[in-house]
């Protein structure tokens, strides 16, 4: 089903999540080129409709890299999700997961624009967020 609220294809689901105000990416297997970039379009063009919404990428299931796919990422992708109000990215993945080296690479990347963690779990995501939030707000307080 895709409408303007969720794209859902064989790669993934990306879906926006009212009541925690995210965008939700769930990849479901090894996408690359259109199959990657256009529910990665989606979740940004998401991104720029939910004011302060925030961005949780479910990689439970695997995430591999096209090395074209990667470039166009950096180059293309992050730097125009920077100009959103997204600030925090987290990523949900198994604690020892194969995919550990490029998920590090992905957040180093995502660092350079939005608070970044990686957590086991879509509450943990969530909860990781408001902390985030707390922690600003006070932040801002003592300023």
């Amino acid at each position: 089903m895709n409408s303007k609220l969720e794209y859902d294809s064989e790669y993934c689901n990306v879906r926006y999540m009212e009541h925690d105000n995210v965008v939700l990416l769930t990849w479901k297997r090894f996408a690359r080129l259109d199959n990657y970039r256009k529910p990665t379009l989606f979740a940004l063009e998401l991104l720029k409709q939910y004011p302060n919404s925030n961005f949780v990428v479910d990689a439970k299931n695997g995430f591999e890299d096209d090395n074209e796919d990667v470039i166009w990422g950096f180059s293309y992708l992050l730097p125009n999700m920077a100009k959103t109000d997204c600030k925090y990215v987290i990523f949900i993945m198994q604690e020892a997961d194969d995919i550990q080296d490029e998920m590090d690479m992905w957040t180093m990347e995502f660092g350079k624009y939005f608070a970044v963690a990686k957590v086991n779990s879509f509450e943990q995501a969530v909860s990781k967020i408001h902390i985030y939030e707390l922690k600003n707000r006070a932040r801002q307080l003592s300023i």
